[in-house]
């Protein structure tokens, strides 16, 4: 009998683990996590229907004016009592008359959504840290399912207004707790495809969108068509169980062990009940603690590796927006334009999928920041040379945005991995609002002039990507418990107080050592 055999065996059954070493047991990606993954993805691919809704909602279609002598619609010298309007499509814009002097509403009401997600970003980041990320997300999905349907049938703008507000707010409760959850279930070795797929589904909604805009010309069909099947996605209340990693932080080992055994079940892995006991420091069971969005700055090497997240993740969303913003239609049928700015963000998500698990985060992180904000540069070179530059700086525009959306994926990725369980979706809200900001203030970047704003949006992405290069490298490493291993975190240690046993385990172990070495020893 050998010693080396026997050991493996003989620890797993009562012995203790960290939370990814748990995983590896029960399985890191079976069928049972895919299955939440699948569910959250669908979910997600209807998210883009709220946040960019207002591109077809919002769009003013061909106007005139009743009054015979007007020159146009908005002529500075007659007043227009009545617009006449194109039948073509209707929206906001033909259903409040949002035209002329009226017409920078639309554009308020983009901002007033940015608004509540930033809101959104900010209540449920602490509350899901709180109470847990089943509750919360269940409770923002039935408030978005409501207020997004809700706006299709009302008739006052001030309402609508109001409701754009909730939306928002409602939609970055879901958003950001969906994706924790994910990536809180899945082995280390899975994040990368499990955020990828979810980031690529919401790519793919902007292409479902402009192809259900395109055969629903009402713009309440096309609200209702886009809100309603949110109700039918109450159902992942019951299908996926809080998350087994939050428990542990939070102390409830027992509940988070069962948890961990059920899907060991689904995965068609049989193991034990003694074959998994977690083990959580003192420190992290927070029973007469609770973690919130203070803690985020209080220690010296968690304040710097979350500013410069913060950082990433406004600069994301500043120049993502922007080029959104300022590209212009790249097609002549605006259905189209929007289909093609979904389509180019595809071939970034599949870099960092490959970039991320072969560079790793931190380089892959810089190369996509990097990447998108030459790419600026060269919008400025190529904008001077032509109609054919012109035509190249479009396209340097989308590589641009391809670059950001890479960077987006894995700033998702990679935060999630730096940020502690404790304080993981207070510290995911806090980028968000960060992100949030950015959304609302890109609008205003384009008075700064086309060169001053593509020139802003270089030096912040590359400043950006440079600042990334002093976090540490994830890929491969334990994810930290506890802020105290961030605070003890090297490149080349695994955090350890996720590791810590007690003196009676050491003991317990060393008599199954010795045990073993006897019984090996009697038999040769």
């Amino acid at each position: 009998m050998s010693v080396k055999k026997a050991l493996p065996e003989a620890l797993l059954n009562g012995s203790v683990m960290d939370f990814d070493s748990a995983l590896k047991v029960v399985g890191e990606y079976g069928s049972e996590q895919k299955k939440y993954l699948y569910a959250f993805s669908l979910l997600n691919f209807f998210i883009p229907m709220q946040i960019i809704g207002l591109v077809f909602i919002g769009r003013e279609p061909p106007v005139t004016c009743q009054n015979p002598h007007s020159e146009s619609a908005c002529s500075s010298t007659d007043v227009c009592n009545k617009y006449i309007y194109g039948n073509e499509f209707t929206s906001i814009v033909s259903e409040w008359d949002l035209v002329c002097d009226k017409s920078y509403k639309v554009s308020q009401l983009q901002s007033y959504l940015m608004v509540g997600v930033l809101l959104g970003n900010f209540v449920f980041g602490g509350v899901s840290d709180y109470i847990g990320r089943r509750s919360t997300f269940i409770f923002a999905l039935i408030g978005l399912a409501v207020v997004a349907n809700l706006s299709a049938f009302t008739h006052s703008l001030f309402f609508f207004c109001f409701l754009r507000v909730c939306i928002g707010f409602f939609v970055g409760g879901v958003g950001m707790v969906a994706y924790v959850t994910i990536t809180e279930c899945v082995g280390s070795s899975q994040k990368v495809f499990a955020g990828s797929m979810f980031q690529g589904v919401f790519s793919i909604g902007i292409m479902g969108f402009a192809l259900m805009a395109n055969f629903l010309r009402d713009w309440r069909y096309l609200v209702v068509a886009s809100s309603f099947p949110f109700c039918f996605f109450i159902f992942i209340y019951w299908i996926v169980p809080e998350s087994s990693r939050w428990l542990a932080s939070q102390g409830r080992i027992s509940e988070a062990e069962d948890i961990l055994l059920y899907i060991a079940h689904k995965n068609g892995n049989e193991v034990k009940k003694s074959a998994i006991e977690l083990v959580v420091p003192s420190k992290t069971i927070s029973s007469t603690k609770s973690y919130g969005y203070t803690d985020l700055l209080k220690t010296p090497v968690f304040r710097k590796e979350m500013l410069i997240q913060a950082f990433s993740w406004f600069t994301c969303s500043l120049v993502y927006y922007g080029l959104t913003l300022s590209a212009g239609d790249i097609a002549s049928n605006a259905y189209i334009s929007v289909a093609l700015s979904g389509l180019v963000e595809i071939p970034g998500i599949f870099f960092c999928v490959w970039c991320m698990d072969s560079l790793g985060r931190r380089k892959c992180m810089c190369l996509s920041m990097i990447t998108g904000g030459f790419s600026c540069f060269l919008v400025i070179a190529f904008s001077q040379s032509g109609e054919f530059g012109k035509s190249v700086s479009v396209v340097f525009a989308l590589i641009g945005k391809m670059g950001l959306s890479a960077a987006f994926s894995v700033v998702y990725i990679y935060s999630c991995e730096l940020i502690p369980t404790v304080v993981r979706n207070s510290g995911i809200g806090f980028c968000s609002i960060c992100a949030r900001i950015a959304g609302i203030l890109a609008p205003m970047a384009t008075s700064l002039g086309f060169f001053n704003m593509y020139a802003l949006f270089g030096f912040t992405s590359v400043i950006s990507g440079v600042l990334n290069l002093k976090l540490p490298e994830t890929f491969g490493m334990t994810s930290p418990e506890s802020i105290d291993d961030v605070e003890n975190r090297t490149t080349n240690k695994q955090p350890t107080s996720t590791t810590m046993v007690d003196s009676e385990t050491v003991h317990d172990m060393e008599e199954r050592i010795s045990m073993l070495q006897n019984t090996d020893t009697s038999v040769t």
